[in-house]
């Protein structure tokens, strides 16, 4: 799982589920997918057309990804999002979680979420937990587009709706 948000009018939280079987290939296929000078996609900063590009290549990967959509400020937002994540990770087979850092005390609160759930949950007490840059792994960058195109709406949403496994509304 390669955890990645979004904010709009609600919070986003896009986790993006590679098959363990397929992790090398899709890295190398996300880096193959980075422009000249690029260290990571991020897609606020990627073009229109560029980013209908991107997304077209990312719906022939063997991926899916759940949206976690939270009413509210950010921080409870993210809270609950991930909570409820976390609370389906022992349905989806994970075993390994990545997170987008967003800086020492902002994961700290996400270290604190993961401690408690696997306090009550034997998948998430044995699954890998991190969290990484976008510059140190490719797949965090599916979770980012598909977050960016699902909060977007309109025919963003409908060019990301293949990669999407489902939606969760929190709030």
């Amino acid at each position: 799982m390669f955890v990645d948000e979004s904010l709009r009018k609600r919070y986003l939280l896009a986790a993006a589920c590679v098959p363990v079987s397929e992790l090398s290939d899709t890295r190398v296929v996300m880096r193959g997918l980075l422009l000249s000078g690029q260290r990571c996609l991020h897609f606020t900063e990627e073009s229109k057309q560029r980013r209908k590009v991107l997304l077209a290549e990312l719906c022939r990967l063997n991926v899916c990804v759940r949206i976690y959509s939270a009413a509210g400020k950010p921080t409870p937002a993210r809270s609950a999002a991930l909570d409820a994540l976390l609370a389906d990770l022992s349905s989806m087979g994970a075993r390994r979680l990545v997170i987008e850092g967003r800086g020492r005390s902002q994961d700290q609160v996400d270290v604190r979420r993961v401690a408690l759930a696997q306090r009550t949950d034997r998948t998430v007490r044995s699954m890998e937990y991190d969290h990484m840059k976008p510059a140190e792994e490719p797949l965090l960058w599916i979770a980012d587009a598909v977050a960016w195109a699902y909060g977007a709406a309109g025919d963003w949403r409908r060019r990301a709706d293949p990669l999407i496994d489902d939606v969760t509304k929190l709030g």
